[in-house]
């Protein structure tokens, strides 16, 4: 069996996969710009997610994507792009921006989910299938 902890989303856990939707530490002032995308127009969406299970991760070589929770409980399976295979799981508590070309899946904990997307307005992805599915279980220790 491949265990994976849930894990918290704070600056330091999730730095290699991209950037909390937050004010930086230390930041006073009411407006801060956390991520920029010069380069191309970006397209608001929402997801729901019924997925209890995770059988592949995609990405987007060309495109940051951020995950914003609204609504129910979410896992967000993230992994550097030389890894799938070697995927953290996060309580998607927060809002983040992946980098251009994690690989990701939500999985559903509550029977209503709601996600809001933004991303660039053409997007390609990418897929990596797992061997197996992966399905979330709650340990006693």
């Amino acid at each position: 069996m491949n265990l994976k902890q849930i894990k918290n989303i704070t600056f330091e856990t999730f730095e290699k996969y991209g950037k909390v939707l937050d004010f930086t530490p230390g930041f006073e002032g009411k407006f801060e710009i956390v991520v920029r995308e010069p380069d191309q127009p970006w397209r608001l969406a929402v997801l729901t997610v019924k997925n209890r299970t995770s059988a592949f991760l995609e990405n987007h070589p060309q495109s940051m994507e951020s995950f914003e929770p609204v609504r129910g409980t979410t896992l967000l399976l993230v992994a550097e792009n030389h890894c799938p295979d070697d995927f953290e799981v996060f309580l998607l508590d927060k809002p983040v921006c992946l980098y251009k070309g994690i690989w990701h899946d939500v999985i559903a904990l509550s029977d209503d989910i709601l996600i809001r997307i933004s991303e660039n307005l053409d997007v390609i992805s990418e897929f990596h299938h797992f061997a197996k599915e992966y399905t979330p279980v709650l340990l006693q220790e």
